[in-house]
């Protein structure tokens, strides 16, 4: 008895990963050439677009297999596209600002080398615990300071403190190469 119970289940189980994937490729086949050109209307090169569409895919089949109900999964997938745009665009913002902040103020940058943002994160993987959490909470989740300092449990004028003396190290630590 107990067999057949869990053979009823496995069979449960294998069902409804069928029809989670019957619905993502059914989404992929209508709707990808949609999603993918709002990807590039929202500034995606080529390649972005195609990860972002990957990943708005990825993100329903989990949602889906988790148990949640999406009752209308283009919207679903639409919102999400749109989501996952808007969170490239800050964080290349956020690149950019701290290749701004910690680079040399004679350097005048407009759109800074990619291989140059991946070099200052390097960098600050080196910094102390502290230093290096400050940063990555202030420039890529792009919390303000008084939010920092309560993820933290530190005062917010100790947030600000801890990235100043972070920027100072980095700006010792990197060759004025790695701002060009």
């Amino acid at each position: 008895m107990t067999l057949k119970v869990e053979t009823l289940q496995v069979d449960r189980s294998q069902a409804h990963a069928d029809l989670d994937r019957a619905m993502v490729v059914d989404l992929q086949e209508r709707r990808g050439p949609e999603l993918w050109g709002l990807a590039r209307h929202l500034g995606l090169d080529e390649s972005e677009a195609d990860d972002a569409l990957q990943e708005t895919l990825l993100r329903l089949w989990v949602a889906i297999d988790r148990g949640t109900a999406i009752e209308r999964p283009d919207a679903w997938a639409f919102r999400t596209l749109y989501r996952i745009c808007m969170d490239r665009h800050r964080w290349q913002r956020r690149v950019r600002m701290l290749v701004e902040r910690i680079g040399p103020a004679s350097a005048t940058r407009h759109d800074p080398d990619p291989a140059a943002g991946l070099a200052i994160w390097d960098a600050v993987e080196r910094l102390p615990e502290r230093q290096r959490v400050v940063v990555y909470l202030r420039y890529r989740a792009d919390l303000p300071f008084d939010e920092i300092g309560r993820v933290l449990g530190i005062a917010p004028v100790s947030a600000r403190s801890h990235v100043s003396r972070a920027l100072d190290k980095l700006r010792a630590s990197l060759a004025p190469e790695d701002f060009r």
